[in-house]
């Protein structure tokens, strides 16, 4: 048996569409899975169970899964935070009462990285982003793998966070690894804040940002300034992809590739649900974004441009 080979117990702290689609991957790989009583809709998910279409494939996949009261009820290998980063210091509580060495990993927007994560929870921790975008319908989630973004992992990972990775990969999930990832998750919010800003401009239609040329070069050029001011501060992470496409030589290409994106389905899918439903967290990543890119070397004119009136 090597390191891998082991079932998980695994606790999901948000079943929200990120929490439940990776949570739903534990579950249908035949690990016990339970998920933190919080609100109404981990009762839902208790009683209906995790419900997930996959719309590339079209497979529909149903597991059933338990709730768990408390977090220290029983002990756990893995623990899946999958909340908003304003939601975040929320779940706080519950991790410091956890049993045992658990290895925690924290899915989604967190531009503050790890300065977030208090220095007095049990285990292990990981940072990480999801390489989905969905949307939740009657009970079903409903969801889109991101090509260009695999799912991303910090590049030194212990035995259970590659357990994990192993589980995702057997169900179709690509992964990437990043040495970088507190400044990976900077360039991110970066990106996430200006197509959020530049929908939020369009009336979060993305068909209506997708045949706007000049507000797509808009946003393309804020992404431009962003990039910048970060790399001016000698942030590391920035992936190689995003380097490319979000230079000006390139920008009637990336323009083009937005305009495509947005006026196809997965428009919705990967950022207009999003930031329909997610206005306080699209608020702060705009505020961090204005705050960390003021820099006196960098003209950042189209990004407040974009941002301010957010």
């Amino acid at each position: 048996m090597n390191e891998t080979d082991f079932p998980l117990s695994a606790l999901l702290i948000g079943c929200g569409v990120i929490g439940s689609v990776y949570g739903g991957q534990i579950a249908i790989a035949g690990h016990s899975l339970w998920v933190l009583a919080h609100g109404h809709g981990e009762q839902e998910v208790a009683r209906h169970g995790i419900q997930l279409h996959d719309v590339d494939s079209g497979m529909n996949q149903s597991v059933k899964v338990a709730l768990a009261q408390s977090a220290d009820e029983r002990e756990y290998d893995l623990v899946l935070v999958a909340v908003q980063a304003s939601q975040l210091a929320s779940t706080f509580p519950a991790l410091r009462v956890l049993k045992g060495s658990p290895h925690i990993v924290f899915f989604g927007n967190n531009p503050d990285g790890r300065a977030t994560i208090p220095t007095d929870l049990p285990g292990t921790h990981e940072l990480a982003f999801p390489g989905v975008g969905g949307s939740l319908r009657k009970n079903v989630v409903e969801y889109a793998h991101i090509a260009e973004q695999p799912t991303t992992f910090e590049a030194k990972s212990p035995p259970i966070s590659k357990k994990l990775q192993t589980i995702l990969e057997s169900q179709g999930f690509k992964i990437q690894h990043t040495a970088n990832m507190d400044g990976w998750l900077q360039y991110h919010t970066i990106l996430i804040s200006c197509i959020s800003a530049a929908l939020l401009k369009a009336e979060v239609n993305p068909v209506k940002l997708g045949n706007d040329r000049k507000l797509l070069n808009l946003m393309c050029w804020a992404i431009e300034e962003g990039f910048r001011a970060l790399d001016i501060q000698h942030t590391q992470g920035l992936p190689r992809n995003l380097r490319i496409l979000h230079n000006i030589f390139l920008r009637p290409i990336a323009r083009r590739y937005w305009g495509k994106l947005m006026r196809s389905p997965k428009g919705e899918l990967f950022f207009a649900g999003h930031v329909r439903h997610s206005a306080d967290e699209v608020h702060d990543l705009v505020q961090w974004t204005l705050r960390h890119t003021l820099q006196p070397q960098v003209d950042i004119r189209h990004l407040k441009e974009l941002l301010l009136t957010v």
